[in-house]
């Protein structure tokens, strides 16, 4: 008996005006406020508060070893939606995409105290991550106690990489140019 096993993902965005719980929206906030740099607070907190209704965020989730061209299928099926909602629904006529994935620090960056987690020192754990933080007007991370990760690389390696969580602010703009770019990498790995 072959045992199937099911994929499942989902790439779709939530514009910050949808949020229909300030209180909850707020505290989400607050939390990414508080793991931000601190040159990064102000422009951070306006696209949260005063520019909400022109940012969203990416909900990008994959479960149980999907495909990466899947995935490359869902950033062209999240282009097509945006580009038509866009027309048709003021709530998608956005200027940023926020987006958050996970992300690791080198075993030796992580221990220096002179690490800015927004900098080259931060890899992300895919290659959409990578393509979209080279656009990306505002990056920060913070680490995730507990949580290690392999290292993304064809070379072995015995060391263990801290884990992190990183937020991308990408400009909508940007973001649509970036996604065939994606899903040609997507599609050759």
């Amino acid at each position: 008996m072959v045992k199937m096993i099911r994929c499942f993902a989902v790439a779709s965005l939530l514009p910050l005006s949808l949020f229909k719980d300030s209180k909850k929206l707020g505290q989400l906030s607050t939390s990414l406020l508080s793991k931000c740099e601190p040159d990064d607070v102000d422009d951070i907190n306006k696209i949260l508060t005063t520019d909400a209704s022109n940012s969203a965020f990416l909900i990008n989730a994959k479960f149980s070893n999907l495909p990466l061209q899947i995935s490359a299928q869902l950033y062209k099926a999240l282009k097509m939606e945006l580009i038509t909602e866009r027309k048709e629904n003021s709530a998608y006529n956005i200027k940023n995409v926020i987006v958050f994935g996970k992300s690791y620090v080198e075993p030796e960056k992580h221990k220096s105290k002179k690490t800015k987690l927004s900098g080259p020192s931060v890899q992300y754990q895919s290659s959409d991550l990578d393509i979209l933080s080279e656009v990306a007007t505002h990056t920060f991370s913070w680490k995730i106690p507990d949580e290690t990760l392999a290292p993304v690389t064809t070379v072995p390696s015995d060391e263990v990489w801290q884990g992190y969580r990183s937020v991308l602010v990408v400009p909508v703009n940007l973001f649509l140019n970036c996604v065939d770019k994606i899903v040609d990498v997507l599609c050759s790995d």
